[in-house]
């Protein structure tokens, strides 16, 4: 069956559910079921109550669907299956594997608080298992919800056949022994007690790792509508936030519905209110927007759903028209062209096309941390608050739930198709979002084939940091000092800050082990204007009205100084905020973080013009700036995917293990004589080669023409080798090189190299960018573009004797405003 024409009824202008014919061995009708996506096409349905009113029988029938043929089997799993059940939940945990919570059994009685898991791994023997769990439980429940958020199964809410709750329940399925804990939240506003919700994870846009709950049924028998997100912060607190509507018709008020993601958008499925013969449309809440729009009705309850790329499932439930007999109904619904067709209707561009709505929605619902016992995740486990229910006796069988390195649905490092780019030609806000493949060279030589997140010093050394970050953090109003030759910080206090900054860098890593979300910046050299306008169009690392560093991690790649007007400004306010947030703001060695490099490109002629002191004096701040570059980080590697240096690898580092062996503070030679110093060049200095096609290591002849300072270029089969050698790592990121779109793949892909200052020198007309590496490691790059200046943003002494490196081969040069390129939804 060709899925393109799946999901088409109705007509173009008017889609609808399309019901689809089902093969094999079908469920009978019912409702109260859950069906569970597992992997590949497979769909697995459990429980459910069957026949007519009055004579409801209550199942424990497990099925599996293979939803690219809708051919029905009966599942005969073995070991321990579940009881008959009905107002279940049941979540994936990993390929091929879900377990099944709660629900109740009929006759006022509920299911047992065990947690059960089905295993399918093995095509030729399903396995039921009994989760060995100790400790509290949730407690007997149904009309519950419960997602999976890697590492943590999320509960929340249902009747306990007392009373409606509102408690949260986790538990980690990578730390044994398996154990619930009550999820103690500290928000002074939270959903009240329901059931019969909805809930669903969000992995894309600015709720991206939020668990969002949509309507439900309080113990007064009132339909709700509102929409909440549960986020985890970094230091571990828990809160709700309930999402802003800015546009289209609130949805209507709601239970026994279902919910799921497409992308950034959630859509409430079917449900009913307080009339139960009347159809509730589908609504569409776009989180980068905070626009609800409605769809065509699926004109069911207590039916499931489940989503297949960008087809919505439907099956079994209630009709509207009949609600006393549940149906066995499969229906199909194409989202993408019924969003089309409405926004059509409406005369509108498609949500997501304005950025700068989205980045409303972002602080609204902005993107959370890992939760505890992700891989790299070094902070203490948060705090619960106890239970008081028994949990089931302990089993002897110790088995871990799933495989340790759990999907959630994504298997490695990609580069999103889509870029944001901002098009101002001021402090506007016009951002767009274009195809990867619009930019006009960035991919054209691929070949086809601790609890301290908001850590604040005290007293005076509070206030060097913190009056930096008030004067300088100011995206859309900084300008610069009538004075060129003028700094509104005193040699004193930059020394100050420089003191503090040593402190927190002493006291890290060579190598960081950093989390997503994060967002990665390439060289800046002292334009620091163009930091200021990616902080204006994409967020800022504050936790003010405009920012995002309560939910996000930063990483600076280098080459923050030399060449640009503004090295201080940049260097300063860098340091300001890494002595502010130590573990979300991180910064890695470039080139010129070495005095005798900055020395002769600008840096010191600026410390000795703008504070009025001697470069040379050992106690100045220029002195003391580069002894706090000599004990910067060199890499930093995230999620155990990502590689990020300033440089390269060059053909001499092979592993991370070399880089994090690294002894500071860490001098660099110039021309290198020993096999450690060669490799301290690599990581600064090498580039990749100039194309895919290019393989081996050869010298630098841009950058080193005589060959002394043995600055190397590697091809891509370095990379590939590199990335072999150091599994799980499957991308590297550096700087170091202007890139004519701000980043540019290489290796097929498996290198970026990024460049955050725009028209660099005023000589190139380039792009500068970010790169936003979403939780689920997608790469998604977002651009500025140059603008017209009217003060001077470089050295031009600096320009004079020694031009800056030209960017990698290009085939032209952009013009500034030339093939900017549109929105495409």
């Amino acid at each position: 069956m060709a899925q393109v024409a799946r999901g088409r009824g109705g007509t173009a202008a008017r889609p609808d559910f399309a019901k689809e014919t089902q093969h094999g061995d079908p469920p009978s009708a019912r409702f109260g079921h859950t069906t569970t996506w597992i992997g590949d096409d497979k769909v697995v349905l459990f429980g459910g109550a069957t026949g007519d009113s009055g004579r409801y029988t209550i199942t424990a029938d497990a099925f599996l669907l293979e939803a690219s043929q809708n051919v029905w089997s009966r599942i005969q799993g073995d070991g321990s299956a579940p009881l008959a059940r009905a107002a279940h939940s049941a979540a994936r945990v990993d390929q091929f594997q879900m377990v099944v919570y709660g629900g109740a059994t009929g006759g006022g009685s509920l299911s047992s608080d065990d947690l059960h898991l089905l295993d399918m791994r093995n095509e030729e023997r399903s396995q039921w298992m009994r989760v060995p769990v100790v400790g509290t439980t949730p407690g007997k429940r149904y009309g519950h919800t419960m997602i999976f958020n890697k590492p943590l199964l999320i509960l929340f809410g249902g009747n306990s056949g007392q009373k409606a709750e509102s408690d949260i329940w986790v538990l980690d399925v990578e730390r044994s022994p398996f154990q619930w804990q009550e999820v103690s939240i500290t928000a002074k506003r939270s959903p009240q007690a329901r059931v019969y919700h909805s809930a669903e994870l969000c992995r894309d846009g600015p709720a991206a790792g939020m668990m969002v709950v949509f309507g439900g049924r309080t113990a007064e028998n009132q339909s709700l509508k509102d929409t909440w997100g549960l986020r985890q912060h970094r230091d571990g607190r828990w809160d709700w936030v309930e999402a802003p509507a800015k546009r289209g018709p609130p949805p209507e008020p709601r239970f026994q519905h279902s919910s799921f993601f497409i992308d950034s958008k959630l859509l409430i499925i079917g449900g009913r209110g307080s009339e139960v013969g009347k159809p509730l449309p589908t609504a569409v809440y776009d989180t980068e927007t905070c626009e609800w729009r409605n769809l065509c009705s699926v004109q069911r309850f207590r039916h499931s759903s489940w989503v297949m790329a960008k087809l919505l499932f439907s099956y079994g439930g209630f009709d509207h028209k009949n609600p006393t007999a549940p149906t066995a109904d499969l229906q199909v619904l194409d989202v993408e062209r019924a969003i089309i067709a409405a926004q059509n209707a409406n005369g509108v561009v498609g949500a997501g096309g304005e950025e700068g709505t989205g980045a409303d929605a972002a602080e609204e619902l902005p993107e959370v941390s890992n939760p505890p016992g992700s891989a790299l995740d070094v902070a203490p486990p948060p705090t619960y608050a106890s239970g008081a229910r028994t949990a089931t006796p302990p089993r002897r069988q110790e088995r871990q739930l799933g495989s340790r390195h759990m999907d959630s649905g994504v298997s490695d490092v990609k580069v999103s198709s889509q870029v944001f780019v901002s098009l101002e030609r001021d402090f506007t806000h016009q951002v767009q979002r274009v195809g990867i493949e619009s930019l006009d060279q960035e991919g054209r030589k691929i070949s086809s084939s601790n609890l301290t997140s908001n850590l604040a010093h005290q007293g005076e050394d509070e206030d060097v940091h913190t009056r930096c970050i008030a004067a300088l953090l100011q995206p859309t109003t900084w300008q610069p000092d009538a004075d060129p030759n003028a700094f509104f910080l005193s040699a004193a206090e930059v020394s100050r800050l420089c003191d503090l900054v040593l402190d927190v860098l002493m006291s890290q890593d060579m190598v960081l082990r950093l989390r997503a979300p994060i967002k990665v910046y390439g060289d800046v050299h002292g334009q620091f204007l163009d930091l200021l306008r990616l902080f204006a169009r994409y967020k800022a690392p504050t936790d003010g009205e405009d920012g995002d560093i309560d939910s996000m991690d930063y990483l600076f790649l280098g080459d923050f100084i030399d060449r640009g007007a503004f090295s201080l400004e940049t260097m300063c306010l860098l340091f300001a905020l890494k002595v502010k947030y130590p573990s979300q703001i991180h910064l890695i060695r470039g080139n010129h973080e070495d005095p005798t490099i900055n020395a002769i490109y600008g840096f010191g002629d600026e410390c000795r013009r703008r504070l009025g002191e001697d470069p040379d004096d050992p106690d100045s701040c220029w002195n003391k700036f580069n002894r706090a570059f000599e004990w910067l980080p060199l890499g930093a590697v995230i999620e155990d995917k990502i590689l990020c240096v300033h440089g390269g690898i060059g053909g001499s580092v092979n592993t991370v293990a070399e880089i994090a062996a690294m002894q500071r503070p860490l001098h660099v030679a110039q021309i290198p004589q020993t096999p450690f110093e060669q490799r301290v060049t690599d990581l600064l200095w090498s580039d990749p080669s100039d194309n895919d096609s290019i393989s081996g290591v050869t010298f630098n002849e841009t950058r080193d023409p005589d060959g002394t300072g043995r600055i190397m270029k590697f091809g891509p089969d370095r990379v590939d080798e590199f990335l072999s050698k150091n599994k799980p790592l499957s991308m590297i990121i550096r700087a170091h090189e202007c890139v004519m779109d701000g980043f540019e793949r290489f290796a097929n892909g498996r290198l970026i190299t990024l460049f955050s200052a725009t028209d660099y020198c005023g000589h190139h007309k380039n792009a500068g960018a970010l790169l936003f590496i979403r939780r689920d490691l997608t790469v998604v790059p977002k651009l500025i573009y140059p603008v017209e200046r009217t003060a001077a943003m470089w050295d031009s002494r600096v320009m004079q004797q020694r031009p800056p490196t030209p960017p990698r081969p290009v085939r032209s040069a952009r013009r500034s405003g030339d093939g900017e390129p549109g929105v495409e939804w």
